[in-house]
C-alpha cells in the first residue's frame, strides 16, 4: 500500500473525530439519520437516527504548507486557489450565492477538471455559534448548520446515480454513460483566521472498505445516501492551519473512475456488490479497494483561541462531468 503521509515533517495537532459504532444493530438495521423534526407521523416517539457514534482522539496534521503533495486524484482533497467577486458577507446567504456564486463556481471547475458540464445541487451554511436548530428553516434550506463533528463521506455511488438521473431525466443514463462523473465539495472559510471547529480530512489511502458502510440520509428536500466511516488507527487526518481569502478546499466525494478496475484511483467493482448485498469484501488495502470517498468532519482545534474567530463556512456541492 502506498504511503499515506507526507515526507516532510508537518505541524501536528490533537483533536477528536466521531465516527460510527460498530454496533450488531447494523448487521439487520441500516443506518440512517432524519435532518429534521419528523412531523405526521403514527409513533409520537419515532426516532430521527439510530446512529450511535463515539469520539476517538487522533492526531492531525497540516497540509496547508505543501499544497503541490496533495490533490483529488491521489489523497482526495486539495487547497485551490478559487478568487470570487462576492464578499464574506455575501456568501453567508443562501439566494445571493444561488445567484451569483454558482456561475463562478462552475466556470472554476470546468477550468480546473476539464468539465463539459456542471450541476451544482447543494450550498450549506456553517457557524460555530449556532445555538439550536430551526426546522421552518430547515425545510426553507435557510438555516445556517453548526459544523458536522461526525465523520461521512456525503454521497454514495448510488445515490449519485440517482441524483443524475433525477436531475436530468432525458439524458442521465448518456450522462453517466459518456461522462468522467466526480462529486466536488468547494469549501470556504469567511472568517479569517478561522481558529474553531477546523474542517478535517481523512487520506482515502489509509481506509480499507471494511471502515464504511452506507447510511440513508433524510433532509426536506432529498431521501439521499452517504457512508458512515468506522475508526481505524490507520487513518491519517490533515487539516489546513492556513487559508486565505482566496483559497478552497476541494473534497472529492466520488468518482466514476472508481468502476473502472486498474484506474489506480478507482473502487474495486465487488465494493459496490458486496455492499448493495450488504456484505464484506476481504480485501484489507485501500489500494486494491481504490476510492471510496473522502471522510470529513470537523474537529476542535486544541490549543486554539476560538474566542478570536468562531468558524464560519460555505460549501456548495456539485456534479462535475468531464
Amino acid at each position: 500500500m502506498e504511503n499515506a503521509q507526507c515526507h516532510s515533517t508537518p505541524y501536528t495537532t490533537t483533536g477528536e473525530i466521531r465516527h460510527l459504532d460498530r454496533l450488531e444493530l447494523y448487521e439487520t438495521e441500516k443506518p440512517y439519520e432524519v435532518t429534521f423534526d419528523p412531523i405526521h407521523v403514527a409513533q409520537p416517539d419515532a426516532r430521527r437516527t439510530n446512529l450511535s457514534k463515539h469520539p476517538w482522539p487522533v492526531e492531525i496534521r497540516d497540509f496547508s504548507s505543501d499544497r503541490t503533495t496533495f490533490n483529488t486524484d491521489v489523497q482526495g482533497f486539495e487547497l485551490e486557489r478559487f478568487p470570487t467577486t462576492l464578499s464574506a458577507e455575501e456568501l453567508q446567504d443562501v439566494v445571493t450565492v444561488e445567484a451569483r456564486y454558482y456561475g463562478e463556481a462552475e466556470a472554476f471547475l470546468k477550468l480546473k477538471f476539464g468539465a463539459k458540464k456542471v450541476f451544482i445541487f447543494d450550498t450549506t451554511i456553517r457557524e460555530s455559534r449556532v445555538a439550536s436548530r430551526d426546522t421552518m428553516a430547515v425545510l426553507r434550506n435557510t438555516q445556517k448548520m453548526r459544523p458536522a463533528s461526525d465523520c461521512h463521506v456525503d454521497q454514495s455511488p448510488g445515490s449519485v446515480r440517482r441524483r443524475v438521473l433525477h436531475n436530468f431525466p432525458n439524458e442521465g443514463e448518456s450522462l453517466l454513460k459518456d461522462h468522467r462523473v466526480r462529486v466536488i465539495n468547494i469549501w470556504r472559510p469567511l472568517v479569517w483566521p478561522y481558529h474553531s471547529n477546523p474542517l478535517a480530512v481523512c487520506d482515502w489511502r489509509s481506509t480499507t472498505p471494511a471502515d464504511y458502510t452506507l447510511a440513508d440520509h433524510f433532509t426536506p428536500v432529498w431521501e439521499g445516501e452517504s457512508l458512515q466511516v468506522y475508526h481505524s488507527p490507520q487513518h491519517r487526518w490533515w487539516f489546513a492551519k492556513q487559508m486565505n481569502p482566496d483559497d478552497v478546499l476541494l473534497l472529492k466525494m466520488y468518482d466514476s473512475e472508481a468502476e473502472r478496475l486498474g484506474s489506480g484511483i478507482a473502487m474495486c467493482e465487488s465494493w459496490i456488490i458486496c455492499n448493495l448485498e450488504r456484505c464484506t469484501v476481504s480485501s484489507t488495502d485501500a489500494s486494491d479497494a481504490g476510492y471510496l470517498g473522502t471522510p470529513h468532519c470537523s474537529f476542535e482545534w486544541k490549543g486554539a483561541n476560538v474566542e478570536l474567530s468562531p468558524r464560519v463556512s460555505m460549501e456548495i456541492r456539485a456534479i462535475v462531468f468531464s
